[in-house]
């Protein structure tokens, strides 16, 4: 019987890498790949018809946190293994908590783990199906004396109850026919359910109801087989401290969060954006030199073996990737530039500056076979840093020409106005466009829409041109729907 495997990672070397490691220990395996949100979501939609996931925890597009839930709450029985070089301890933690099956180190010399990872998990998973069948047949048997345990038959008959059962819902024990409880009733009302199923393990009905006292009873119930004949047994628990309780500490968080929220939310975001900038530079950087680390033992591991066919392949993907890093430090550090330099502004002519930037683009192929269009007034003026105007309008162009669809000619249309005290500038496309949840976070640092594969890039661009604006006293956004195109505007003072 084929093993089939599915591996979400949005870098598609750690995923090639992965791939060739479990193909050559697990013979025969089939292996699917998930590199965006949009090959995700078409698993799930086809029903998942894989034997195990291997997840990053850190993708673009998700966290590997979000696809472990996904996960179990499809099937809590598919074993998850997360792959990952950025997690922490107490993220691997929050992941057992959640029913990881288990945790895999990223790295050249742990990717040897992975395939035994696998195996172990699916052994741990025969055996843990083995464990359920037995564990709900022997609960049958078992009497905790400080719950209420009751057994029925199908057709509702009370047969047998112990004396917590009794204690909490009242009643004579030797007339087990004549107790009439709420409770009682809504467990009539699934008998219907119950007597549908063949399995004991197959379905588990939790109910609760509030008597006339004003007591709140929880009760279990599961089908089971007792002497070769189907029943019901059922656990009821009185939950009314534990209700009021929780009622009580739900009333006084609701008013301790009111009266916290506004004294920390300022503090909480300036520290979420600068914990997301600092995990997003150390994933982002550290992510490609991983890469040039695997791909170099691949190489070792193939001069050993006297194996030559994959040399000069690895060898052009190294100096890809180690292109990919210079040009990512030139941006981060351009990014850091704009962040602590002193800039003065001037009041210059908006059309020269839009000249100025598609000049700095004329040797780009993307751009010289795109339909530019410019509607910017002669005489309209905006105050601004000219060279970093000029960066920022050209960052936006070139991503207007880059993000369409293959069969589509890139139309880009360059619009400005005065509007009161401030000119908006907008530069529009006819590209891919994006979803409204995207929008919120494009402008952050290394956040990418789209697999590396699909459209390169270092994810920084919008952010330089987010921190410029913001250092001229303007202001930038986008308006966008996928597949119709976007609209990136910028603010700025025109005095």
């Amino acid at each position: 019987m084929t093993l089939n495997i599915l591996l979400l990672d949005d870098n598609p070397d750690d995923r090639a890498l992965a791939r060739c490691e479990l193909e050559r220990n697990l013979p025969g395996c089939a292996i699917g790949e998930a590199g965006d949100r949009a090959a995700w979501e078409r698993e799930l939609q086809s029903g998942l018809r894989v034997d195990i996931v291997i997840t990053d925890f850190q993708m673009r597009w998700v966290t590997g946190l979000d696809i472990l839930k996904q996960v179990k709450a499809f099937d809590a029985q598919l074993p998850v293994i997360m792959f990952t070089a950025t997690g922490t301890q107490e993220i691997a933690v929050e992941a057992m908590k959640l029913g990881l099956d288990d945790y895999v180190i990223k790295s050249p010399r742990h990717y040897a783990r992975l395939p035994v990872a696998v195996r172990t998990c699916l052994d741990r998973k025969e055996i843990r199906a083995r464990a359920i069948r037995s564990e709900t047949r022997l609960a049958a048997l078992l009497e905790n004396i400080q719950l209420g345990v009751f057994r029925m038959s199908l057709d509702g008959r009370l047969e047998e109850a112990n004396r917590a059962f009794w204690t909490m819902l009242g009643g004579d024990p030797s007339a087990p026919d004549s107790l009439r409880h709420p409770l009682l009733d809504q467990v009539a009302g699934r008998l219907p359910q119950l007597q549908a199923v063949s399995d004991a393990a197959e379905l588990q009905a939790e109910l609760g109801a509030s008597d006339e006292a004003g007591r709140f009873y929880v009760v279990k119930l599961v089908r089971v087989k007792v002497n070769g004949h189907d029943a019901i047994d059922g656990i009821v628990e009185d939950a009314t401290s534990l209700r009021r309780a929780g009622a009580e500490i739900h009333r006084l968080n609701a008013e301790l969060e009111q009266r916290i929220v506004e004294r920390t939310r300022q503090l909480q975001e300036a520290n979420e954006a600068l914990e997301t900038f600092g995990f997003s530079v150390s994933h982002d950087l550290r992510e490609p030199l991983r890469t040039i680390q695997g791909y170099a033992a691949a190489l070792r591991q193939d001069l050993s073996a006297r194996d030559f066919g994959n040399f000069e392949q690895y060898v052009d993907r190294i100096n890809a990737i180690a292109r990919r890093i210079d040009l990512m430090v030139s941006d981060l550090l351009e990014f850091a530039r704009l962040s602590r330099a002193e800039i003065c502004t001037d009041l210059l002519p908006l059309r020269d500056v839009v000249n100025d930037a598609g000049a700095s683009l004329q040797g780009e192929p993307a751009y010289q076979a795109a339909d530019i269009q410019v509607d910017v007034p002669e005489d309209l003026m905006v105050r601004a840093h000219r060279a970093v105007l000029v960066q920022a309008l050209a960052n936006l162009l070139a991503n207007a020409v880059k993000f369409v669809r293959p069969d589509t000619h890139a139309a880009v249309q360059v619009v400005a106005r005065a509007h009161g005290r401030t000119v908006r500038i907008e530069v529009q496309d006819n590209g891919i466009g994006m979803a409204d949840e995207a929008r919120a976070r494009v402008f952050n640092v290394f956040e990418r829409l789209h697999g590396e594969e699909e459209y390169p890039g270092t994810g920084i661009g919008l952010a330089i041109v987010k921190k410029g604006v913001e250092r001229m006293n303007g202001s930038v956004g986008v308006e966008a729907a996928p597949g119709v195109g976007s609209n990136f505007w910028i603010e700025l003072p025109n005095a």
